[in-house]
């Protein structure tokens, strides 16, 4: 999703985010850095040089929300979040939350009739982790829609076998 370059005196590290809490701290560890990564600014500071890259469309918007004091483990945690709530792609994630006018197709617009929370007025990774809150709980609200609708068909096929096997006709009821 992102990929991180950090140079810390004279050691370099290529880490792929989002990864483990343990296993940031461990690599920033590799060359050097002890502080954990919760004091890391993920723009760097004067003694860590920090280079962020997105490989795919929702990495960049991950990366075009940061903000000054958001730090590593905060777009980490962004990352595993994002990963968390979109399992299957991140298309309906993104149309969400930049849906593009100019697309023939949008396809959030269909889960948007389940939205039960405001979209959120935060900025930088707490935006991030809002959205994802947002998104998780429409695709929630959508899946117990769609389990009870799965059920009252289940309950009529039930009542039309009944039916169908008894021999009785519907109208002589």
């Amino acid at each position: 999703m992102i990929t991180g370059v950090i140079r810390y005196q004279g050691g370099t590290l290529v880490v792929e985010l989002p990864c483990g809490a343990y296993e940031l701290a461990e690599h920033l560890g590799s060359i050097g850095i002890r502080s954990p990564a919760s004091e890391i600014l993920a723009h760097g500071t004067e003694q860590v040089e920090v280079k962020l890259a997105a490989d795919e469309p929702i990495g960049a918007f991950i990366l075009a929300n940061l903000r000054d004091s958001d730090t590593l483990s905060g777009v980490n945690l962004a990352c595993q979040e994002v990963n968390r709530v979109c399992p299957f792609g991140y298309e309906e994630f993104l149309d969400m939350l930049d849906p593009d006018p100019q697309a023939g197709f949008n396809r959030y617009a269909f889960y948007k009739p389940y939205e039960t929370l405001p979209p959120s007025t935060a900025g930088g990774m707490k935006f991030i982790l809002e959205e994802s809150r947002r998104y998780h709980s429409t695709m929630e609200n959508y899946r117990t829609v769609c389990e009870a609708e799965a059920a009252e068909d289940d309950r009529n096929i039930r009542e039309v076998n009944r039916i169908m096997e008894s021999g009785e006709d519907e109208w002589e009821r």
